[in-house]
């Protein structure tokens, strides 16, 4: 049976998918020896950097952004749309019953006599089947899975660029809390400095000179806190719109400071080619040209004759109340 399914499927037409030609890059890079180990796929990096309030951020961000609930819907269309382009290569068969109680009348049209009712039953089942000879079902099961290939690309780089931006507006949150503290030290200790200054200046043993350079470094060192203050509410609210809620969450969860977040191990190098098989939109480019590749064989082949092979079976039996 399925010698003959192979037989009836016939050879698509068109060109085969070969790839795109591999790019001559080097086997390392120019300041570093290749390292392959461990170099997959970058999934759930932000784990290595040991932050639980920075996951948390992230797995609310994922829920909450319309533009991965958008990628995920375009990935459901695509494996609905491969289910019901693979269906195309099984016959399609439909079905009909009914059931009807008659009852007719006979005599003159004076005076009517009811004949025995009776009841008929009707079925039918109607087949069709066509017969993919050129290979043009086949062509669009291949548009269709690699279309559904690259719709996945398309939300994993939604997710590479959401969870980027979360992680990189948290640390940097982190490190202007962290400059803020540095310079609010800093400035406390000049603000000594220039104290001292000034007393050596008041009492002979300093100049004019150093006591306006001891104020001015103070001064200067203070106004930098609030640019710095500034940049971190700007880390702050859009920390907040990719949560898709009011920033002051985000501000009173990093009320408190905390060590800007770094990797506890060091990450691997890999090779160069790496960097382009580990990017979601460049396999997604890729996945659009096999797709293409396939549609060009899928429209030779409507260039062909389409053959279909259809069958329709029915019945009936009529039923009558036996008399007592």
């Amino acid at each position: 049976m399925l010698t003959v399914g192979g037989l009836l499927t016939g050879c698509a037409v068109g060109p085969d998918y070969a790839g795109p030609p591999t790019p001559n890059l080097p086997s390392q890079w120019s300041t570093k020896t290749a390292s392959r180990h461990d170099t997959g796929r970058l999934d759930r990096w932000w784990l290595r950097l040991r932050d639980p309030l920075l996951s948390w951020l992230i797995e609310q961000a994922v829920e909450a952004n319309p533009s991965v609930a958008k990628a995920k819907a375009v990935v459901r269309e695509a494996r609905a749309t491969l289910q019901q382009t693979t269906a195309g290569l099984f016959p399609s068969v439909s079905g009909t019953a009914s059931v009807t109680n008659n009852k007719t009348s006979a005599g003159s049209a004076s005076v009517l006599v009811d004949s025995a009712p009776y009841t008929l039953h009707q079925a039918s089942f109607d087949s069709s089947w066509e017969l993919d000879l050129f290979g043009g079902t086949q062509r669009g099961i291949e548009a269709a899975l690699r279309a559904e290939q690259s719709a996945a690309e398309d939300l994993r780089d939604s997710l590479v660029t959401l969870i980027g931006d979360v992680a990189a507006y948290y640390v940097e949150a982190r490190g202007y809390q962290a400059r803020i503290a540095l310079a609010e030290r800093t400035a406390t200790s000049q603000r000594d400095t220039e104290r001292l200054t000034r007393s050596k200046y008041e009492a002979g043993s300093a100049t004019a000179v150093d006591l306006a350079k001891a104020t001015a470094q103070a001064a200067s060192t203070e106004a930098n806190i609030p640019t710095y203050q500034a940049a971190l509410a700007a880390d702050i609210h859009r920390l907040g719109i990719l949560r898709g809620r009011p920033p002051d969450g985000v501000a009173s969860m990093l009320a408190q400071s905390a060590p800007v977040p770094a990797p506890r191990m060091p990450l691997p190098a890999g090779i160069p080619a790496d960097l382009l098989t580990s990017r979601p939109d460049v396999a997604s480019a890729e996945r659009k040209l096999a797709q293409a590749t396939a549609k060009i064989g899928q429209a030779e082949a409507d260039r062909y004759p389409a053959v279909s092979l259809t069958g329709s079976v029915g019945t009936s039996a009529l039923r009558t109340p036996q008399s007592a």
